[in-house]
């Protein structure tokens, strides 16, 4: 690292576990056959194969490089299934290091928010940060994070089309730490139209305007339903791209929240 800088910068590596364990269903996988290989589409056709289950690629990839991530996950999916179903997947993220975090369905009141936060902690132990779910989240809706026992949310996005500073760095709204969604892979691959081999350009560029602009945080989320995808596929590509760099600290949520 530069001795002319006092701290690198953060990027915060975290995932949404949007789909349950057995995932959205042969029809859904099906009707997006565009987004993967032919012989991902075969598996699922010939074996039931669910490709969006993409936990253990992630877990694997940020492991050989020595890497931890924070994991957010739902309480109840939309079928019904509960976060009972990643169990022994929870277990194994907390034993080797990773950090989980609660994916809210509804933040309509506090008691909605801590029965969720309580629901994952039947399965992880204690929780410190959020998203919500379509990052659906509004100026009055921090209170009630706060109010149901989080100290730190990583919701806020408000550019779909484009990085932009401002979802960079951190906030403190009503008592909770806020670390916006600077790089998302589902926006990259559709609002932005980036392809996939020029996706560590744009996080090169990315590092370089936050470093110049004097943010000290860039939050990615890359979901685990996407790293068997066409684009998502570069995510191991990004994080040897990220250890190459010595102005870079790679971090969970609740390492970030003790060091801002």
């Amino acid at each position: 690292m530069d001795s002319s800088q006092e701290m690198p910068l953060f990027i915060f590596l975290s995932h949404d576990v949007d789909w349950p364990r057995h995932g959205p269903g042969i029809d859904h996988i099906m009707a997006r056959k565009e987004r993967f290989d032919d012989d991902i589409i075969k598996r699922v056709i010939n074996e039931g194969y669910n490709p969006y289950f993409g936990i253990p690629e992630l877990m694997d990839a940020e492991d050989s490089l020595d890497m931890r991530s924070t994991f957010f996950f739902r309480p109840v999916y939309d079928d019904g299934t509960d976060v009972g179903c990643y169990s022994d997947v929870i277990k194994e993220l907390l034993s080797e290091g990773w950090e989980i975090g609660v994916h809210l369905n509804d933040v309509s009141s506090a008691n909605s928010i801590r029965a969720q936060k309580e629901k994952i902690e039947e399965v992880s132990g204690r929780t410190y940060g959020c998203r919500v779910h379509y990052l659906r989240i509004k100026a009055d809706d921090y209170r009630k994070i706060r109010d149901a026992g989080f100290l730190y949310d990583s919701s806020l996005k408000k550019f779909r089309d484009r990085i932009e500073l401002e979802d960079m760095g951190h906030y403190m709204i009503d008592g909770v730490t806020v670390f916006p969604v600077a790089i998302m892979d589902a926006y990259l691959f559709t609002y932005m139209n980036v392809k996939e081999e020029k996706v560590i350009n744009l996080f090169n560029d990315a590092i370089n305007r936050a470093i110049k602009g004097g943010k000290n945080v860039i939050t990615v989320l890359w979901h685990d339903s996407s790293i068997k995808m066409r684009g998502g596929r570069a995510y191991k590509k990004v994080l040897e791209f990220l250890a190459s760099r010595q102005d870079l600290a790679i971090v969970r949520g609740v390492d970030l929240l003790r060091r801002v």
